[in-house]
């Protein structure tokens, strides 16, 4: 096929589901939605994206004592 002309646009919105601090790894919620166009039509599209960090899975570092951790003394 030849090339058409068209475009894109978006606009999304993400959401932290856990509070931010030094020792969490944050979920994210995002809905993007998106309106194309090109010679052949328009199109929209709307995605939702759950982001959730792969550290869950393997534990959480505990940092030793001399970084700020806890002693057992």
């Amino acid at each position: 096929g030849g090339d058409g002309k068209g475009g894109v646009a978006g606009v999304g919105l993400t959401y932290d589901l856990i509070e931010r601090h030094r020792d969490t790894q944050p979920w994210t919620v995002s809905v993007v939605v998106r309106r194309a166009w090109t010679d052949a039509g328009a199109r929209t599209d709307v995605s939702f994206d759950v982001t959730v960090p792969l550290a869950m899975f393997f534990g959480t570092r505990i940092p030793p004592p001399g970084d700020g951790g806890t002693s057992s003394e």
